[in-house]
Formats: C-alpha cells, sequence, structure tokens
C-alpha cells in the first residue's frame, strides 16, 4: 500500500506555523507611546505633593483626550496611605506635573506607585523620601 505524504504535511505546517509565530512575535518587541518616571515628593497640608514626569500620545480627536487618565498612590510604614486620580495632558511631549495625595503623610521613607494611561498605559514605584 502507498503511502501519501500529503496527509503528514498537513498536519505539519499548520503546527509549524504555530510553534514560529511566538519566536516572531518576540523579535519584533512592542514600544509602549507612554513614558512615567517619578521624581520627588513633599509634605503638602493635608497630604503630599507628587511630582512626576510623562509623556503620552493622545488618545481621541485632537480636541478632546476623553481617555487620559493617571494615578498616584502613596503608603508610608507608619500606615499612612492614600491615593488620588488626575487628567494628565497626553500630546506626546515630556511633561512635568505635580500631583497632590491627601493624606496623613509625614516626612520619611514612602512608596509610590503611579500609572498614566493615554493611548496606551505605563506604571511606576519607587521608594521616595518624602520631604
Amino acid at each position: 500500500m502507498r503511502r501519501s505524504i500529503f496527509r503528514p504535511l498537513l498536519i505539519a505546517i499548520p503546527a509549524l506555523l504555530l510553534l514560529l509565530t511566538p519566536a516572531a512575535s518576540a523579535a519584533s518587541p512592542v514600544k509602549n507611546t507612554t513614558t512615567l518616571s517619578i521624581k520627588s515628593a513633599s509634605v503638602a497640608p493635608g497630604g503630599a505633593n507628587v511630582t512626576l514626569t510623562y509623556s503620552c500620545f493622545p488618545f481621541g480627536n485632537g480636541s478632546y483626550f476623553y481617555n487620559s487618565f493617571g494615578d498616584v498612590r502613596i503608603g508610608q510604614v507608619n500606615g499612612a496611605t492614600g491615593d488620588s486620580f488626575f487628567h494628565p495632558t497626553c500630546n506626546d511631549r515630556s511633561l512635568r506635573q505635580t500631583v497632590f495625595v491627601p493624606g496623613p503623610f509625614t516626612r520619611g521613607d514612602a512608596a509610590i506607585s503611579a500609572s498614566v494611561c493615554g493611548f496606551d498605559c505605563n506604571f511606576a514605584s519607587r521608594e521616595v523620601r518624602i520631604r
């Protein structure tokens, strides 16, 4: 009985394509359009001011940036915590913005996490000394 080579190829080619797809996608990483960095924090009456630098690509028609948003969270060892949402200006330029976070913060070490979302999102977290 003669065996056809068509049937094994019919099974092998789709399996090979499935195996090669992750390798091809890993070779070309997607670059995020949003960058974010936590610069500093300082005590303010009723909370703390956190200074961020960010750049985000706008999501909208140019007049309305209806999907850009950001969040800053602070936690200290003494139990003081707080968070604040803000509206970043996404114009594909590097900007510096200070965000007020309400809470009973004191001078000292704090863990701060921040996020900015425009066309896509980016996150940053680090330990900062609140001054």
